[in-house]
């Protein structure tokens, strides 16, 4: 409680008086109309105008005052908000305004009686006039006593025009008289000011024991514990309202003077303490109330949980203390949750769940088997990229309920994070194999999803794997499910797969091959093959497809399909392209200005916010003029950012460099890509070629997509030619421009491409053997 000053309690009793001023409008109307009656008496009496207007001025201040009490309560009514200082300035300004009427009202009398004595004298007006002077002047005592100088200005403005009169009478008598209001006048004063010094005394005396008491009263029901001050006979000597709740006693019930155990029978009648519980907090309570001890904790009837302590006091008797911990406990609680559990989908988290595993593994025999199971929401990332993370957070909800009712009893589910989720199945259901376990799984899990008025198509990706009782070991258990997960996702998402020895090589193999691959980028240790492409009509290299190679020193050939996915994993594929666009321009600058470079960008590489600085530098570097140097992409680097894709396009062929769709015809939205992508060259897919000299692919579609890519302005190179018999149905297909594949030779090292560019590589020419001599030697 903040302390009150001498100063606040003066401050107070102030604005207090002031607001007396405003108090009572009616008696100031009355008083007003009395006053009229007695003047307008004296009108009547003596026929003298005076009175009529005096009777008229003292009926419009009194209207006046009227109003402005009015006000006053209106403003007063904003003032709450305003701290004591200001307060005390609003209180003056109406101690002003109320002074200047009031001042006016009061000159009015002082006015009568001046007329009465001077003006128009009659004995009626003379001995009305003084009565209302001299009845006026004990209100200033009685009311005034408040304001110093209000009573001043009363009574000089009652006094002073009465005195004025009395001595223009001119005899001695009523002189004298005059100068006997004198001390009337100051005596007047100093009872205002004797009233004001001891009511302030008083009131200052009461609110100072007032403040004590409130302290103490303030203090005590405040307190967030209840206390229940006992004697030495355990009956209630002081108890706060705390106390008073925590057994639900009524406000008219003391609790003073009563016994301990009378407290208990009535939490007992209002049903927040049952039988049992009354006669263990007297078993527990009486004891600790009368020797102490440590606290003890009881649940009360409603579910609130209670903590007593007992301090007993120096002769006799002692103080309980007593807190609702309620809110303490369930946040003990809600920690331990948040601690073990996801907030999202309210399963357990990774750590609790292992816990969990381990608590029901010591409840199995041996001899059993169990199984854990892990699985992805496939493509989670478009959910939340497309429709937001809120519908994002509903989906895995959902996914988490369907699991809840897999129809397996006694099973564990975690959500480990992010859109990964697993499953502990203690017992091998004895009619279900693993992969039935698995399928079953996959069918619970695929399917369309309903949230919150869109409908979403959801497929997972599982991996499961199965161990004895015994021997499980949940790390190399997670390890196991984890690489069948893996072979999930590598067979196209949307699949299940059990865990088998051989994944096991197939990681380490994986991981061996990542780690060498790291090592060999920062070495500088991958190569880069050549493979031609030759002019449909003149048979000549027209340009060279730069492919990278690794030979590893113990791994031997390393196929690309093996380490460019592993690159692009690692966040390494820039490393390769980068490495890959620097060696070929170089190569390229050694061989004949018409034959030119073509490189291969991933989806990745198109991301990367240096891509051009890298393509200039390779340019710059190498010396070669950008037309002689060709961009490929594919349609899924494409697909996975069009928009970004078609700006850095356009821009690399500001630079004069062609840029090539490599694979056309394997995307569903090829031909949309034709007419809206910054593109010179089409390169067709080599499943258009294969099969068309048995008849298995019909020419006429090869021919088709030919003529449409022709008819787009565009040249149509024809990819995987692996024989002569294609070559021919090739060459014999009008609009091909260029032809790629082993029937013209293999990837080739670049020394090689200078001998080759010097002959004609289409079967007509007997030097095709060069093209397999070379490659023989490399």
């Amino acid at each position: 409680m903040k302390q009150t000053t001498s100063k606040q309690v003066t401050a107070e009793v102030y604005t207090s008086f002031v607001d007396t001023f405003f108090a009572d409008s009616r008696s100031l109307a009355v008083g007003a109309g009395l006053q009229a009656v007695i003047v307008g008496s004296a009108w009547l009496d003596t026929g003298h105008r005076i009175y009529i207007l005096l009777v008229i001025a003292m009926l419009g201040t009194a209207l006046l005052r009227l109003r402005q009490a009015e006000s006053y309560h209106r403003d007063r009514e904003t003032t709450t908000h305003l701290d004591l200082d200001a307060r005390v300035r609003w209180a003056t300004m109406w101690e002003n305004r109320y002074m200047w009427l009031t001042g006016a009202a009061t000159t009015q009398i002082g006015l009568y009686a001046f007329c009465a004595l001077q003006i128009a004298p009659s004995e009626y007006s003379i001995i009305s006039s003084v009565i209302m002077v001299f009845g006026t002047l004990p209100t200033v005592v009685g009311r005034i006593y408040g304001s110093d100088r209000l009573a001043a200005v009363i009574v000089v403005s009652l006094l002073l025009p009465t005195a004025f009169g009395t001595i223009l009478r001119g005899d001695a008598a009523h002189v004298l008289i005059a100068f006997l209001t004198l001390p009337y006048l100051l005596l007047v004063r100093t009872l205002v000011q004797d009233v004001r010094s001891a009511v302030l005394d008083a009131i200052q005396g009461r609110w100072k024991n007032q403040e004590i008491a409130e302290r103490f009263d303030i203090a005590l029901n405040n307190m967030s514990h209840g206390l229940i001050m006992f004697d030495g006979d355990l009956s209630v000597l002081v108890a706060n309202k705390t106390a008073r709740t925590l057994f639900d006693l009524p406000e008219h019930i003391s609790l003073e003077g009563r016994h301990f155990d009378s407290i208990l029978r009535y939490g007992r009648i209002r049903k927040v303490l049952s039988a049992r519980q009354v006669e263990k907090l007297r078993r527990q309570l009486v004891p600790m109330i009368l020797e102490g001890g440590a606290a003890k904790r009881f649940v009360m009837n409603d579910g609130r949980h209670v903590e007593f302590r007992s301090n007993p006091r120096a002769f006799s008797g002692a103080v309980l203390t007593f807190e609702d911990i309620t809110e303490r406990i369930n946040a003990e609680k809600l920690m331990i949750n948040m601690a073990r559990y996801d907030a999202l989908t309210g399963l357990p988290n990774r750590s609790y769940f292992a816990t969990l595993i381990a608590e029901r593994l010591k409840q199995k025999t041996e001899g059993g088997a169990c199984m854990l199971v892990m699985l992805d929401v496939d493509d989670f990332k478009h959910v939340n990229d497309t429709l937001g993370h809120s519908q994002g957070d509903a989906l895995l909800r959902a996914v988490a309920n369907r699991l809840k009712d897999f129809h397996l009893r006694d099973i564990l589910i975690s959500r480990q994070g992010g859109d990964e989720f697993m499953v502990f199945i203690p017992e091998q259901p004895a009619d279900e194999a693993p992969d039935e376990v698995a399928n079953l799984l996959h069918t619970k899990l695929t399917g369309v999803y309903e949230l919150s008025g869109e409908q979403v198509h959801v497929t997972v990706s599982i991996g499961l794997a199965v161990s004895d009782h015994s021997s499980f070991d949940l790390t190399r258990m997670m390890v196991k499910a984890d690489l069948a997960l893996y072979r999930s996702k590598a067979l196209g998402k949307g699949a299940w797969s059990v865990f088998e020895d051989s994944m096991d090589a197939e990681y380490k193999r994986r991981q061996m091959v990542k780690n060498e691959l790291a090592k060999a980028l920062d070495n500088e240790s991958l190569n880069v093959r050549y493979q031609p492409i030759v002019d449909a009509k003149s048979g000549k290299i027209v340009a060279c497809e730069a492919l990278s190679r690794w030979n590893h020193a113990k791994l031997g050939d390393i196929s690309p399909a093996e380490y460019i996915p592993l690159a692009e994993e690692m966040g390494m594929i820039g490393k390769v392209s980068r490495s890959v666009l620097n060696r070929a321009t170089l190569d390229c600058a050694s061989w004949p200005e018409e034959v030119n470079i073509s490189v291969n960008l991933s989806a990745i590489d198109f991301r990367r916010s240096r891509l051009l600085d890298e393509i200039d530098f390779a340019l710059k570097q190498s010396g070669i003029s950008p037309n002689r140097l060709e961009i490929e992409v594919t349609e899924t680097a494409v697909i996975a950012n069009e928009t970004e894709m078609l700006t850095v396009l356009q821009q690399i062929r500001d630079r004069g460099i062609k840029v090539s769709l490599d694979d056309f015809g394997t995307g569903y939205s090829s031909l949309s890509y034709l007419h809206r992508l910054p593109l010179d060259k089409v390169k067709i897919d080599r499943s258009f070629v294969e099969g068309i000299e048995s008849g298995q692919t019909p020419i006429a579609l090869l021919r088709g997509v030919t003529t449409l890519c022709r008819t787009l302005g565009l040249q149509v190179t024809i990819e995987g030619v692996s024989s002569d018999d294609q070559l021919n149905l090739v060459l014999a297909t009008d609009g091909v421009s260029r032809i790629q594949g082993f029937a013209l030779g293999p990837a080739l090292p670049s020394s090689s491409i200078l001998e080759l560019a010097r002959h004609t590589l289409l079967p007509v020419s007997p030097v095709r053997h060069i093209a397999k001599k070379a490659a023989a030697v490399s």
